[in-house]
């Protein structure tokens, strides 16, 4: 390397260093003659104290402004955060650091609230800005009993509103009254809020949540029938009737229930809204299945009570206290009971269709009745054949048929169902003729009766 490019180097280390140093004396300088609270924190029982202390390079543009909200944030961490024993969040069992989480809460909603605070002092270097706040405790204490009393004012006539709704029977509205009761002092429920009634203190956040999880236990959703029959006398249709009660067995208007159950295609699932009388509700078009059945039926507890998700663990108790079960009907599907008419009975090759007929149906659980009065349906089976070229030395037979599918009840045809057209070849016509049997009986468990058996179903 360059002699001269090192001295250079070198030169510019010490200008730096000398700067450096410089600075740090002059820094230290400043400081000295900086003012008492600046070199030691004050310390006074008549005020809350926020201090804080910036480095200016860190925040070139705006020093000040962190500078201030860090000396509040100092000044908030002062006013402690009690949890009365008597209040609503002393009752709450702690095993995962609740009234913790809650009182950081509290402090960050007064370092967002903090007001009535006075700037003491500022004091500035070449590097370093510092400010100082203090807030008079009493004052302090004076806006928070003005703002918990206006408060505990929008409280209590959400409260008064709620329970006139109660008595008119609009549970939906009352629990949304005690809710947004219940949330506009949500910010004091580590201690006791009172309310004055004929010149007698009460406790006003007590009695919300003693109204509010009182009415929600009160909820009782009723469901009737819990089992009910699809089968082909009633079209495989039904209904069931809803309502939504209290525990003196008024109804209950208003009251969202989801309903679920499986239709043909698609999952179905709709909002119901109870009446004073109870709503009837069809049940159709359910997809079959061996296993059980069930139409599942649930208040929607989140239309009635629309919690924020920062409030939901605040709001636990509430949850904890609406406890209307789910209720399930059992859907009880029974298939058709058919008779099988036997025409071509006498055909010795009919049994091939018979069996695979039977055998398709059993696999999809219907029944096949002996008595055709006892039956719900009658399938009658035509069977066609026609023989190929009689001089040829290989044999060829051509077998189609038809099902019709009767509903006995009414005489109806609800089904019809053309076969194509099986070849069966062989050295004589019985062995063709029994070959082309075999193939239709074998696309009837395969593939074309299902599609039959799933039109019936539907």
């Amino acid at each position: 390397m360059d002699i001269k490019l090192i001295f250079l180097l070198f030169s510019l280390l010490i200008l730096g260093s000398c700067s450096s140093s410089k600075m740090a004396k002059q820094e230290a300088a400043q400081m000295e003659a900086a003012p008492s609270w600046v070199k030691q924190r004050p310390v006074n029982s008549m005020y809350y104290i926020g201090i804080a202390k910036i480095n200016k390079a860190n925040y070139p543009n705006n020093y000040q402004d962190i500078a201030k909200k860090k000396a509040l944030n100092d000044l908030a961490s002062e006013i402690s955060v009690n949890i009365q024993s008597n209040s609503i969040v002393s009752s709450y069992e702690d095993q995962a650091g609740f009234k913790s989480e809650f009182s950081n809460y509290i402090q960050m909603e007064m370092s967002k609230d903090l007001t009535g605070y006075q700037v003491q002092g500022t004091y500035e270097t070449t590097e370093s800005y510092m400010v100082y706040y203090r807030l008079s405790k009493d004052k302090w204490k004076q806006i928070q009993a003005e703002r918990k009393k206006a408060a505990a004012d929008k409280a209590f006539t959400l409260y008064s509103q709620g329970q006139k709704e109660e008595l008119e029977l609009n549970y939906p509205a009352a629990a949304k009254s005690y809710l947004n009761a219940l949330l506009e002092i949500k910010k004091y429920w580590n201690e006791a809020v009172y309310y004055t009634i004929d010149g007698e203190q009460q406790r006003l956040d007590l009695d919300i949540r003693s109204n509010l999880t009182s009415l929600l236990s009160d909820i009782v959703l009723d469901v009737q029938p819990l089992s009910i029959s699809l089968n082909q006398k009633n079209n495989f249709k039904s209904s069931i009737k809803l309502a939504v009660k209290n525990k003196k067995g008024e109804n209950l208007k208003d009251f969202p229930v989801q309903l679920y159950y499986r239709k043909q295609l698609i999952p179905y699932q709709a909002t119901i809204y109870s009446e004073i009388k109870p709503v009837v509700i069809p049940i159709e078009k359910v997809k079959y299945q061996a296993k059980a059945l069930f139409a599942n039926l649930e208040i929607d507890k989140d239309k009635i009570l629309p919690i924020k998700s920062e409030d939901k663990r605040l709001l636990k108790f509430i949850s904890d206290a609406f406890v209307a079960n789910p209720v399930k009907v059992r859907l009880n599907y029974i298939l058709p009971e058919i008779f099988i008419s036997t025409e071509d009975s006498e055909n010795k090759n009919y049994h091939f269709i018979d069996n695979a007929v039977k055998q398709a149906l059993g696999e999809h659980s219907f029944q096949i009745s002996s008595n055709r009065k006892e039956a719900d349906l009658l399938f009658s089976i035509k069977v066609h054949e026609s023989n190929g070229n009689k001089d040829s030395q290989i044999k060829t037979v051509y077998l189609t048929y038809s099902i019709d599918v009767m509903n006995l009840r009414n005489s109806n045809i609800v089904y019809t169902f053309s076969s194509p057209k099986y070849k069966g070849v062989d050295y004589n016509f019985e062995s063709a003729k029994e070959k082309a049997y075999m193939k239709a009986a074998s696309e009837i468990e395969d593939s074309s009766f299902k599609e039959m058996l799933q039109k019936l179903i539907e």
